[in-house]
């Protein structure tokens, strides 16, 4: 708590010093022809059909189309769908395509490239995007600029599930095959993909014909730079104009800078526990109940993590759908855990935190602040620090330890995605409980809004009790850009050319 002490007054000027720049003027700032943004990775693959990471939505969103699109609030929007209907047994959904929109050849898309898109995407078995189509039965054109899609199982949301299906060419793919969308893809999307130097740069072009008007940024550049330090070095040197994602500790070396802004932003993501209630010793409730109320999470957030994260007590953040303010941070109560340690009847084994190390602002820190709480319980904790190269395929695997510190959040704004990841049997699971997933599947069929939030409260009520997850705090993000671009950033860090007016 020392470490927290000394860092409260620097936290307060450095967050004081960022928020000061809000108030530079914006009325004459214009979107730059060129904006150079520095992104901690490069993309996976050019193909749309092979990636669903988040750090390649920096290609998707802006080279390619989804029949629709999430706003900054989360609302579902018309992209390549103007409009949509669903059949009252929410099986069939029919979607009306605008008219004439191009592909970056030239060529004018149609149903057809979208039923193409379905069809090649459920037939790869390594396509993650499969997991967003798996309850599409088939697909099928009803003519020119009307799809159709039947699915196995009622879906309320699929509207929103839909944006995950971006749409390729079949007459390029024909011609050009997966090696064609790998080196040089093509989309309707309102840039064209101009070069792209693994792990050196992305351009990206203006698409003069793109159907909602050519965007006023002309050229994007995406530029991977893996360290911290050298993405703030090269947003303080003018190398690039914005840095999506800036760690905490550099706030104060960048917000003193008056050609740059340094502010924090509303995320999409909540750091969590996960506690195997199958394996010893977090098969016993009091060790789980133990870890819950041993960790300060107002500390770790407002002090250790200088306020760029914020205390929470459901598993989804403010800006998703599905959240419920009424949800309160477990009480930090270090005399109760020691109690319940002691009645658990430990016995001292060595406990593993497994946790990726250079994903996420800070990582190295909270989880010894974490270690450090539970100790102080009487816990024998041990870190085991992970690259994240090798830390999420063994999450996917289910292959980490017992306890494990991550963050996890939703590229369609919604707990769906985290009810169907962490909870839902045949998803990402360690423990089933039975009450959950029936909540689960019966929200995904309810079209009233009161109803479905009730079922998705009850299911993040009953994780509470039961103490498998443990939400930590919402990640909250920072972000560094020069002080005559106006961004207003989404919640999930993408950057977007195509919103800059």
């Amino acid at each position: 708590m020392s470490y927290f002490s000394t860092m409260k007054g620097f936290a307060a000027a450095a967050l004081i010093s960022a928020t000061s720049l809000i108030a530079l003027s914006t009325a004459a700032m214009a979107a730059p022809e060129q904006l150079t943004i520095a992104l901690s990775g490069d993309v996976p693959t050019l193909d749309p059909s092979k990636d669903t990471s988040p750090i390649g939505l920096n290609l998707r969103l802006n080279v390619y189309n989804a029949l629709t699109e999430l706003g900054r609030d989360g609302a579902v929007i018309p992209q390549l769908a103007e409009s949509w209907a669903v059949s009252d047994d929410l099986t069939e959904w029919t979607f009306k395509l605008r008219e004439g929109v191009k592909f970056h050849d030239g060529s004018t898309m149609t149903a057809d490239d979208v039923v193409f898109t379905t069809e090649h995407v459920l037939a790869d078995e390594t396509s993650p995007v499969r997991a967003f189509l798996r309850l599409v039965e088939k697909a099928e054109a009803v003519d020119d600029t009307t799809v159709k899609f039947t699915l196995t199982q009622p879906y309320a949301m699929f509207d929103r599930q839909s944006k995950y299906l971006y749409v390729m060419s079949r007459a390029y793919y024909d011609a050009n095959g997966d090696t064609g969308y790998a080196t040089a893809p093509i989309g309707t999307g309102p840039y064209k993909l101009a070069e792209w130097v693994k792990d050196d740069r992305m351009v990206l072009e203006a698409f003069p014909e793109y159907w909602g008007g050519e965007p006023a940024v002309k050229t994007g550049i995406f530029r991977p730079i893996p360290s911290d330090a050298a993405r703030a070095n090269a947003l303080l040197s003018g190398e690039v104009d914005l840095v999506p994602s800036l760690p905490p500790s550099l706030m104060d070396m960048l917000a003193g800078n008056p050609a740059l802004k340094v502010e924090v932003a509303p995320g999409y993501r909540v750091s969590f526990l996960e506690l195997n209630p199958d394996i010893a010793p977090f098969d016993n409730p009091l060790i789980r109940q133990a870890v819950d109320v041993a960790i300060d999470r107002v500390a770790i957030a407002d002090q250790l993590m200088r306020g760029t994260g914020k205390a929470s007590g459901i598993m989804v953040p403010p800006s998703n759908g599905g959240y419920d303010a009424s949800f309160t941070p477990t009480e930090f109560d270090p005399e109760l855990a020691k109690q319940l340690v002691q009645e658990a009847g430990y016995d001292g084994t060595p406990i593993i935190l497994d946790y990726p190390n250079n994903n996420y602002p800070m990582a190295n820190e909270v989880a010894q602040a974490i270690a450090g709480y539970l100790t102080t319980a009487g816990l024998n904790v041990q870190l085991n620090p992970m690259e994240f190269t090798a830390f999420f395929p063994a999450w996917v695997q289910n292959k980490l330890s017992p306890m494990y510190y991550f963050a996890f959040g939703s590229s369609q704004f919604h707990a769906e995605t985290i009810l169907a990841t962490l909870y839902e049997a045949g998803g990402h699971l360690r423990h089933n409980n039975p009450a959950i997933d029936a909540l689960v599947k019966s929200q995904r069929q309810e079209i009233d809004e009161t109803k479905k939030q009730e079922m998705i409260s009850e299911a993040f009520r009953i994780s509470n009790e039961d103490r498998q997850f443990l939400p930590l705090y919402d990640m909250l993000q920072v972000y560094g850009v020069k002080a005559d671009i106006d961004y207003v950033p989404y919640p999930d860090e993408i950057v977007r050319l195509y919103t800059f007016e």
